[in-house]
């Protein structure tokens, strides 16, 4: 079994769950939200034809007014780069997420404004057609021709109605879907960058952060296109698409990074969180890894970890305290 056959066979049996956004906070929570904000556009095959595709965000921010700009957060939801969305939860194996609805209110509440992004997935057959800040020669296609990948990604295609992929189009297809999610997340970057006086931000103050497919995205993103935030924080993350390994022994300027992975975690999160320390080790890029015991891929925010110094604190806590490190 290939790294994204076990990735995906593993996240079949997974289920979104209720969704937990409400536009209408109560006057006790101390945020406010902005739904469906149009960040970009993305290009996609729709029966036959380019068209393109409305890019959206949520956006959260805290009651409390400020005549300073905040610091900012991108988050991005995880779902095998095939489905989900920022306001859902998965379950699965005894465990269940937080979402980036869910931690972007804590995150608002504490004084950052969030951006929960939505992007181009592989039901939307999306198009990529030129590169920026990367070439064909920073891409490893590996993992999207393996049979065995293919095998297991037609598990979940074929629960949600897709038709199958082949040794023909496995390739085209995979690669696209995973480099368009980097794409618009790239494209929510730059959105809110240059429109930071409407979201009262600091452009120099931006962390990314994401569960699984979101958590690879921002990896991607961060370290593979070399975009300029200020800091990264991923739940069960790993290296796929882009060879991040050139890029940051390239870059002096490596954003730290927050590492959480479980004790039960899928095989393909563990196989590769090892030589991701190993690269961020030897580019003397700062990183702090986290265990979360007691559970599988899905855990939620209130998981305790253990850190790679020996204190436990609640996932969402130790990611706080990071951001504001970082960012305040």
């Amino acid at each position: 079994m290939t790294i994204l056959g076990v990735s995906l066979l593993v996240a079949s049996n997974a289920q979104a769950q209720k969704s937990f956004f409400n536009p209408e906070v109560p006057d006790i929570v101390q945020y406010e939200v902005t739904p469906d904000v149009k960040y970009g556009e993305g290009k996609v095959n729709a029966n036959g034809k380019v068209a393109m595709k409305d890019l959206t965000m949520d956006v959260y921010y805290p009651k409390a007014e400020s005549s300073e700009p905040r610091p900012a957060v991108i988050l991005t939801y995880g779902g095998s780069f095939h489905r989900g969305n920022p306001r859902s939860p998965y379950t699965g194996f005894g465990g269940q997420t937080t979402s980036m609805s869910q931690y972007a209110m804590r995150y608002a509440a504490e004084g950052f404004v969030v951006f929960t992004i939505n992007y181009r997935v592989a039901p939307d057959n999306p198009i990529v057609d030129e590169y920026s800040g990367y070439t064909e020669d920073d891409i490893d296609v590996s993992i999207f021709t393996n049979p065995a990948a293919v095998a297991q990604t037609n598990v979940i295609r074929q629960q949600m109605g897709l038709e199958p992929l082949t040794d023909e189009n496995a390739e085209p297809v995979l690669k696209a879907t995973v480099l368009a999610a980097a794409e618009d997340l790239r494209t929510a970057i730059h959105h809110v960058k240059a429109e930071n006086k409407t979201y009262n931000i600091n452009p120099d103050k931006i962390a990314l952060g994401g569960f699984s497919a979101g958590a690879v995205t921002s990896i991607n993103v961060a370290y593979g296109m070399q975009e300029d935030v200020s800091a990264v924080f991923i739940n069960s993350g790993f290296v796929a698409g882009l060879k991040v390994a050139n890029k940051i022994a390239a870059s002096d300027s490596n954003p730290p990074i927050m590492m959480f992975m479980s004790d039960n975690d899928y095989p393909v999160v563990s196989m590769f969180t090892q030589p991701l320390i190993q690269i961020f080790k030897a580019n003397n890029v700062e990183y702090h890894f986290n265990w979360v015991p007691g559970f599988g891929h899905f855990y939620p925010g209130g998981a305790v970890t253990l850190s790679d110094e020996g204190d436990k604190a609640p996932l969402i806590e130790r990611t706080l305290g990071f951001l504001k490190e970082k960012l305040q």
